[in-house]
């Protein structure tokens, strides 16, 4: 090995894998900073080093608490219920949504915002005046721990739904992984198909009441 350059086999020996492994890695591209010198793979040692420590750091974080059998009722307790939604458009209504969200140093509204709306530009997540939104794939925002946004907006707004009816109603799913969130967009998929569920949501009922009826719809659907 020389100052500037690590072989193949000090490579190997710094992840503690075999060399085997690391020329696999090397051919899939999974590994970086790799160039052949007289037909032996060679890794720039800065960058390597950099990497290896930047592997062996996220090997070692605390991997996230990952709740299987998160329900909507238990996410929405852990978020908010919100009434007299103001807005002219998608944009103002969402930027009224992450107001009122409490402070995080780990929280950026507009970050957040353009995540949703690169979701939302896909196609309208809103169907039978209730919109289903999160946080898109392709932009991932993680928060603490997972929660929902009920909203009643003050008056219906136009979404670009499909079945064009403007929205009344926003569920906001802000994960805090992306297991939790798959399953309540999931959830939130089943529920929109029931017509009780439909029903109960156009009623605007009390948080309290409101919690009640979601935790028992979901038992009655999913349990």
């Amino acid at each position: 090995m020389d100052r500037i350059f690590l072989s193949l086999k000090d490579v190997a020996l710094k992840l503690g894998v075999s060399e085997k492994t690391i020329y696999r890695m090397v051919s899939d591209n999974q590994i970086p900073f790799a160039i052949k010198i007289g037909g032996q793979w060679r890794f720039k040692t800065d960058e390597i080093i950099g990497w290896i420590n930047s592997q062996k750091a996220a090997n070692s974080a605390p991997q996230p608490t990952i709740d299987y059998r998160i329900s909507l009722a238990a996410a929405l307790a852990n978020g908010a219920v919100l009434y007299r939604i103001h807005g002219n458009n998608r944009d103002e209504i969402i930027d009224e949504l992450l107001a009122a969200l409490p402070y995080s140093s780990t929280f950026d509204a507009n970050t957040v915002k353009v995540s949703i709306l690169a979701r939302e530009s896909l196609v309208s997540s809103s169907l039978d005046g209730i919109a289903y939104m999160t946080t898109a794939g392709s932009l991932p925002v993680f928060f603490e721990k997972t929660m929902v946004l009920m909203a009643f907006l003050e008056k219906p707004v136009d979404f670009k739904a499909l079945d064009s009816r403007s929205a009344e109603a926003i569920f906001l799913v802000l994960p805090a992984n992306t297991i939790e969130q798959e399953i309540l967009d999931r959830k939130l998929r089943r529920l929109s198909m029931s017509p009780r569920f439909l029903t109960g949501i156009h009623q605007q009922m009390t948080r309290k009441l409101l919690l009640d009826f979601i935790a028992q719809t979901e038992k009655e659907i999913f349990d």
